[in-house]
């Protein structure tokens, strides 16, 4: 078992716990079947509102979004279904990620991501009906609030009642507003409390409200840090493949000459045609520090034979899977300190070291082996048993 301090020291962890071919792995899969559906569901909800398809790939690529194209009601319910697809995909994998991480500070090194991913989809209706729970209070509120207003349409008296429950409509707004900070700290960590705890909804939702009131400045402090250090772990390992990049172009120009520069040429502008979105984001986030770890140029494609062609696809879906570990990773680097912040503050809040816990599979395990203890000892009374059964019919 892992030894924390229970401060910000413990957050630099967070890097190395997700270094980690497992942690990639499971932040990859999850993010690979959660974009599959919501593009396909996006692209559908765009041909139902009359949209072309290669139009819309052309402008979004594999990140394409409803917002700002418009279309029928149907679409946008399709829509919605993309997203809330994604979402829960996303958590589920969240909570994945953190019980691999919370095992491996338990010392737990051979835990597999098949049984990490094995946990979640086991835990899966607590993960997604803590937050839904909250969203459920926060539309209680709101259909309340706009009942109230249709009854302050009735003369005089709505108008009167209006005015005299303005401190009661302001605090229950003030609710609201609360109930809105909680979802967000809930999106957070109800993975992390899930995976550490092995508890139900109620505890998650519990858990989200007790430190959204008891450590709100642990939340925001210890928040910013893991973002810092998931943002430097993106940078220096996207920088670092892009140096392997340019070797592994600069190499195979010397031995397979224009070729080769003809297939990458290609194959880059691929790939820029498929995250076209992503460009204006990382410039706009980075400025010019982009080129280093990214796009530094636009890719021109050529006419090129059917082959070599084929040999450009190939090359820029496998491209795309080096872009999609980097960005797993980073997400990987997020799972992992949130589920340190969440250990640091049920220390803080509750002196209680999660670590400690024994889970349903270790009390298993012990049982077990109580059991296997106990059945020699049996064996050996009968054996006693026996033997001076014999040695009195002897006697006799």
């Amino acid at each position: 078992m892992v030894k924390l301090h229970f401060d910000y020291r413990d957050l630099f962890r967070s890097a190395r716990l997700a270094f980690s071919i497992q942690r990639v792995w499971i932040n990859f899969i999850g993010l690979f079947f959660g974009f599959l559906l919501y593009d396909v569901l996006t692209y559908v909800s765009f041909l139902t509102a009359s949209k072309g398809f290669i139009p819309m790939w052309e402008r979004f690529g594999l990140f394409p979004c409803l917002f700002g194209i418009g279309g029928p009601w149907y679409s946008w319910v399709i829509y919605a279904i993309g997203v809330l697809l994604l979402i829960a995909i996303v958590l589920l994998t969240n909570t994945a990620v953190s019980r691999a991480v919370y095992m491996n500070l338990k010392g737990e090194t051979f835990y597999t991501w098949k049984e990490a991913f094995g946990f979640s989809l086991k835990r899966w209706g607590s993960v997604l009906a803590a937050p839904t729970a909250i969203i459920g209070i926060i539309v209680f509120f709101g259909v309340g609030a706009i009942i109230m207003g249709l009854l302050g349409r009735i003369p005089y008296v709505g108008e009167l009642g209006t005015g005299l429950m303005t401190l009661f409509y302001m605090s229950s707004s003030l609710f609201v507003f609360f109930l809105i900070l909680v979802l967000f700290v809930a999106f957070l960590f109800v993975p992390s409390i899930i995976a550490t705890t092995d508890e139900d909804a109620f505890e998650a939702v519990f858990q989200s409200f007790s430190i959204s009131t008891g450590q709100p400045w642990r939340i925001i402090a210890y928040g910013v840090v893991v973002a810092a250090i998931e943002i430097l772990g993106f940078v220096i390992l996207a920088w670092a493949v892009k140096e392997a990049f340019l070797i592994f172009n600069f190499l195979f120009l010397i031995g397979m000459g224009d070729k080769f520069s003809d297939l990458m040429n290609n194959g880059m502008a691929l790939i820029q045609g498929w995250v076209y979105p992503t460009l204006n984001w990382i410039q706009y986030a980075f400025g010019d520090m982009s080129r280093y770890f990214y796009f530094a140029r636009d890719f021109v494609p050529k006419e090129l034979s059917a082959v070599m062609q084929i040999s450009a696809w190939f090359f820029a879906v496998l491209m795309g899977v080096v872009g999609g570990l980097i960005v797993s990773y980073a997400e990987a680097i997020g799972n992992s300190g949130l589920t340190l912040v969440y250990l640091i503050m049920r220390k803080h809040q509750d002196d209680e070291n999660l670590l400690e816990r024994k889970e349903e599979e270790e009390e298993e395990e012990s049982s077990e082996e109580e059991k296997t203890e106990e059945t020699p000892k049996d064996e050996k009374t009968e054996e006693k048993g026996e033997s001076s059964d014999s040695e009195e019919k002897k006697s006799e």
